[in-house]
């Protein structure tokens, strides 16, 4: 989005030079404002249609709200210590690629599915309906899909209004055999707030777990520098040493992040850091060409531990690693 932003406007950039030197500064100026007031105008539209379609969304909560979500998952649950669950993200209305990611997760056989945010591209309720709840139905189902939002699901008014339509809310928190997995937007204008870690601090410090997983879509910058090739960051700073020491005094199993499209992981002060934002969005070029790839990843709980793979897109074939 950053690369074609800047391009459009040095494109139009350019063109109001050559008209203003071919004909004159002011027929420039005026264009130059024309477009302006039809932005403007389209971006008003928006703003006025984002609620459109909520109704339709409303009434599929009834099967993918959190609640129902849980339910399902519990439900669906044999031997409590012995289970596997699959982690994507970032689909941004990729179709075709992201049946493939999906097909390969639902293959796995998972307890259930979490997906780290960007499932759409503008965050409208067609979006969620005809690019998300579609595949849902004839690749997914009926393994619940947990998914906490990215910038993507913001929507025209900024509020994750279709997002919260169809899921009910922004994060959950539950417990599952001897895991606990907690998720929640940071996709807001301010990163982590004091709620946030509020929020985390009263699910994380619940007894009764041996094992903690967290779902968020920005990453923190400090673990953008493990692995980005740039020294630009897209990460946040503000509260991300507070919330690592938050995953480290609750002895957090693993953090899951996407936003920038690739696969990379780390571990740091005891705390895995992972990345999983390769289930259909165009790959970032500031991820080395190892994670520069389409993939999931999937955990396998077991009395001994937890035992991890990623399962990685190579042309037509699913490549499995062990990590």
């Amino acid at each position: 989005m950053f690369k074609k932003k800047r391009i459009a406007m040095l494109i139009i950039l350019a063109a109001a030079v050559y008209v203003g030197i071919a004909y004159s500064v002011w027929f420039a100026m005026g264009g130059l404002a024309l477009l302006v007031i039809m932005l403007g105008g389209l971006s008003l539209l928006q703003y006025a249609r984002a609620h459109r379609g909520f109704d339709r969304l409303a009434a599929l909560r009834a099967k993918y709200g959190l609640a129902r979500l849980v339910s399902d998952a519990r439900s669906r649950l044999g031997d409590a210590e012995t289970f596997s669950f699959v982690v994507l993200g970032d689909t941004r209305n990729r179709k075709r690629i992201t049946a493939q990611v999906y097909k390969g997760a639902a293959a796995e056989q998972p307890l259930m599915v979490f997906h780290t945010g960007d499932i759409v591209r503008h965050g409208t309720a067609r979006e969620f309906i005809e690019n998300h709840v579609a595949l849902l139905e004839t690749i997914v189902d009926p393994i619940p899909m947990f998914c906490v939002p990215g910038n993507h699901e913001r929507g025209a008014r900024r509020d994750f209004a279709a997002f919260r339509a169809l899921y009910g809310d922004d994060k959950f928190a539950f417990d599952l055999g001897p895991c606990r997995f907690v998720g929640f937007n940071n996709s807001r204008g301010r990163r982590v707030t004091e709620a946030d870690l509020a929020f985390l601090e009263t699910e994380l410090a619940k007894p009764g777990a041996r094992h903690r997983f967290v779902f968020f879509h920005i990453p923190p910058a400090f673990f953008e520098t493990t692995f980005a090739r740039d020294a630009r960051r897209r990460g946040f700073k503000e509260n991300a040493n507070r919330l690592h020491a938050l995953f480290v005094r609750h002895g957090v199993t693993e953090a899951f992040m996407a936003h920038i499209h690739g696969y990379a992981t780390t571990v740091i002060d005891g705390v895995r850091y992972t990345l999983t934002a390769g289930g259909g969005a165009p790959l970032s070029g500031r991820i080395d060409a190892a994670g520069r790839v389409h993939h999931y990843v999937v955990l396998h709980v077991t009395p001994s531990g937890i035992r991890r793979e990623v399962v990685f897109l190579r042309g037509a074939e699913w490549v499995r690693a062990e990590a």
